[in-house]
């Protein structure tokens, strides 16, 4: 599956071209490069890759993004837990690594009140 976006202005032409792949396995791979605007130069545009996959019960993705002067990486697992939604998500960016541990639940069924509760690290 393939997509491309263009848009013209006064200060010049920014594009998007755009790949994304079911592979076997149920893997989903996905592929973008976006120019700024007036920027023709593909080392200057910036570069999206994705991988997605689901893994023991839950999805696993793997994310990339760059251009010359930076890149970004993030990887995230989330999968049911005990009724909730527990997740995990390592990054790198600018060289910062960043983290986010999460679980969330609704409590629907055993309050009698609309509640939840999302805890985060």
């Amino acid at each position: 599956e393939l997509d491309a976006k263009v848009r013209a202005t006064n200060a010049g032409v920014t594009g998007r071209l755009g790949a994304r792949r079911e592979l076997p396995g149920g893997v989903e791979a996905s592929y973008s490069v976006e120019n700024p605007v007036g920027v023709y130069d593909l080392a200057s545009s910036t570069h999206r890759g994705r991988l997605s996959a689901d893994v023991a019960g839950g999805k696993a993705v793997l994310q990339v993004e760059g251009d010359s002067s930076s890149q970004a990486y993030e990887g995230s697992y989330a999968r049911d837990v005990q009724g909730g939604r527990a997740g995990v998500r390592l990054s790198r960016k600018d060289g910062a690594l960043g983290y986010n541990v999460s679980y969330a639940r609704d409590f629907d069924g055993v309050l009698d009140a609309n509640a939840g509760v999302h805890v985060g690290i």
